[in-house]
């Protein structure tokens, strides 16, 4: 079995939990925004209430804590 170089593992292990952090990143958005479209499509969507928890994100994590 060939010899793994450490640096090169190392380089490779520090990008992978890089990317790893970016993936789970972009399925968190991906996912959000399907969620949108798909109510949206559904005609359930309350886009003032949408706005309103857009624009008052304090007020909305206030409610939750609760």
């Amino acid at each position: 079995m060939p010899e793994i170089p450490i640096t090169g593992m190392t380089l490779i292990l520090g990008i992978d939990k890089f990317m790893s952090e970016c993936r789970a990143l972009t399925n968190v958005i991906g996912n959000s925004v399907a969620t949108v479209v798909v109510a949206n499509w559904e005609k359930q969507l309350d886009k003032k209430q949408l706005q309103y928890s857009l624009n008052h994100p304090n007020e909305i994590e206030r409610k939750l804590e609760v």
